[in-house]
């Protein structure tokens, strides 16, 4: 879809591709009400796994089985997690940001912060000198992590124009 919607705009096109199209475009707006449909029924299904990996968090927090959230755990963390994306959207309309936002986070964490955590947890390595390249990878990716955030949040508070926004 990005490739395509390139070619069709050039170096013009916005986050959302459909976005690059005029609001009274009827097939444009049938597009964005399939799209809109689609999160809508899929989110809480993403909510649905996110609330069992909070409630996983907690029993490893606290170190016991906790075989069911109380209806105010449920409750708190369904309205967190359904409330602060809600914000999100309501205050942005570059989706560009955000996409850049995750990529930036998620990126640097899976691919330079996780494995060396995960090695240095999962083997028993004792000279420092064979633990300093993984605590190296580990700082080259909060490095990427913090300056591509930073980066992409500068970005969106001093741009000037709403051309990533429909009209």
């Amino acid at each position: 879809m990005g490739v395509s919607g390139y070619l069709a705009f050039g170096p013009k096109t916005k986050g959302n591709v459909l976005n690059n199209f005029p609001t009274d475009d009827w097939v444009v707006n049938v597009a964005r009400l399939c799209f809109g449909l689609n999160m809508l029924t899929t989110y809480p299904l993403e909510l649905y796994v996110v609330r069992a990996v909070v409630r996983d968090l907690l029993e490893i927090y606290h170190r016991r089985e906790i075989p069911e959230l109380s209806t105010a755990q449920h409750l708190l963390i369904t309205t967190v997690l359904a409330g602060v994306p809600m914000l999100v959207a309501l205050f942005t309309c570059n989706l560009g940001a955000i996409l850049e936002l995750v990529g930036a986070t998620s990126a640097s964490l899976l691919a330079f912060i996780l494995p060396p955590l995960c090695f240095l947890k999962l083997t028993k390595m004792k000279p420092l000198r064979e633990k300093i390249p993984l605590y190296m990878c580990i700082a080259f990716g909060l490095c990427v992590m913090v300056l591509s955030s930073t980066q992409t949040i500068l970005s969106a508070l001093h741009s000037t124009d709403d051309d990533h926004c429909v009209v």
